[in-house]
């Protein structure tokens, strides 16, 4: 409704519309009030004032618009009454003379979105499986717990004031830093991907088309499945797996001779060796492998100088530099923990299995590996998890066809610009890590303390 006559400007203004039963208004003091054409046929009356005490009365057409100086209310039988009131003026903008807008919206209540109210499907399945995962661990150390008074222990040994200090900020570091953002994005992956303005309002509920989408892929669609993305994620958990394995079969052995045959000067020549080309940016030494691996690169020029290779071969469309960058970004995080495990063996145990007369490989699996079996799982967890999560090597060094999973939730956030479907898909990886990790706890019979100490 547009256009109303008036003989002063009038100023947009918020609206309060309160329905009313069909009854008789009550007549009101006649002031001079502006009024629209009317037309034949049924209609609706409308009473907006203004907070100064002013009032305008215009009608909808049809309705028999009441001449100016009357107060307005629904003809008899025309229905329900709609009283609207204007509540601030004062903050809005001021029209040019003689332009005059109102504005009406009726939004129909049976197609409004029930506002939320009690329990939500996200508190039913936050505490669901909040007791699935806590469960276990309390059940597991309350014994500990009341038996040693660990608490007390720590605050007498280090102090009232270094330990709330490392309390405090130990525990303000993994609330706000880990547990708060974690639960922001797994709610944040039941959302609709809504307009700043909106979020909050009554459009912004709790859907589950974000997983939906990862599985089913896009409504419509003549594919039963998201293929794309399922295979993508899929061959990251795989790739993750087979790189982990082979940082393992690298990494066991050196560590082994760091611990048990090198001791003094050579072991530190050895640790000086292993830390210094971790010195240089992890970005740098991506694009240093793509080098090393390109057609024209280091690789490529020795083996056909050698009349191995008649033309170059493709290592970037092959995968083997990502395989390769990937395995020796982390390669720190599975020997020191290794490292660490084996250390603490006692070469006469090796020594004695030896005069028995078993192989070196009854050695390595009866004796040492059981014993390192808290490092092997600590070392398998951190490699498998950055790499799963890697997103540097795979942009630099991966080749046409590779497409790893973190590159798509780097897609659903910056280009794609849709935050819920990367934070589901963020948090459908996060679950997959987890599971790698109680997997590998159950197989070498470790508990989640045993790694940490690692």
């Amino acid at each position: 409704m547009s256009d109303l006559l008036s003989s002063g400007p009038v100023e947009l203004a918020q609206m309060q519309i309160t329905p009313s039963l069909p009854t008789p208004a009550e007549p009101k003091p006649a002031m001079p009030t502006p009024s629209l054409p009317s037309n034949s046929g049924g209609g609706l009356g409308i009473s907006p004032s203004l907070p100064s005490g002013s009032a305008i009365s215009p009608s909808l057409p049809g309705s028999g618009a009441p001449s100016s100086g009357a107060s307005s209310s629904a003809p008899s039988g025309s229905g329900a009454n709609l009283n609207i009131t204007i509540t601030n003026p004062d903050n809005l903008p001021k029209l040019p003379a003689g332009q005059h807008e109102l504005k009406l919206v009726i939004q129909d209540p049976a197609k409004q979105v029930p506002a939320d109210s009690g329990l939500g499907f996200l508190e039913i399945f936050l505490a669901i499986v909040a007791a699935l995962i806590i469960a276990p661990f309390v059940q597991r150390e309350a014994g500990k717990w009341t038996a040693n008074v660990n608490a007390l222990q720590f605050v007498q040994k280090n102090g009232l004031a270094i330990s709330a200090y490392l309390l405090v900020f130990t525990t303000g570091w993994i609330v706000f830093m880990i547990v708060l953002p974690q639960l922001y994005m797994f709610d944040f992956s039941f959302r609709y991907n809504l307009p700043p303005p909106e979020i909050g309002g009554p459009n912004d509920v709790y859907t589950l088309k974000n997983y939906e989408y990862l599985i089913f892929g896009r409504e419509g669609s003549d594919e039963m499945l998201n293929w794309l993305h399922l295979e993508v994620f899929f061959k990251t958990i795989i790739a993750s797996v087979i790189v982990t394995m082979i940082n393992f079969l690298i990494c066991y052995p050196l560590a082994f001779f760091m611990a048990q045959m090198v001791k003094g000067r050579g072991q530190r020549l050895l640790f000086l060796c292993l830390l210094l080309p971790f010195w240089v940016n992890e970005i740098l030494r991506a694009f240093a492998f793509k080098l090393i691996f390109a057609e024209l690169g280091l690789i490529n020029n020795l083996l056909i100088g050698m009349g191995i290779l008649d033309q170059p071969y493709d290592f970037l469309g092959a995968n083997v530099a990502l395989y390769t960058g990937l395995t020796y970004a982390y390669v720190l995080l599975m020997i020191f923990p290794l490292y660490n495990a084996i250390e603490s063996l006692d070469h006469n145990q090796i020594e004695a299995a030896r005069d028995m007369g078993a192989s070196w490989l009854k050695i390595h699996l009866r004796v040492v590996m059981p014993h390192a079996k808290p490092g092997i799982a600590s070392g398998c967890t951190m490699v498998f998890m950055l790499t799963a999560g890697a997103l540097a090597a795979p942009n630099i060094l991966g080749g046409p066809s590779s497409l790893w999973f973190t590159q798509i939730i780097y897609q659903w956030y910056n280009t794609g610009g849709n935050w819920p479907q990367g934070s589901a898909y963020a948090f459908v990886l996060l679950i997959s890590c987890i599971i790698f990790v109680r997997v590998m706890m159950r197989i070498f019979k470790v508990g989640l303390g045993d790694i940490a100490k690692r």
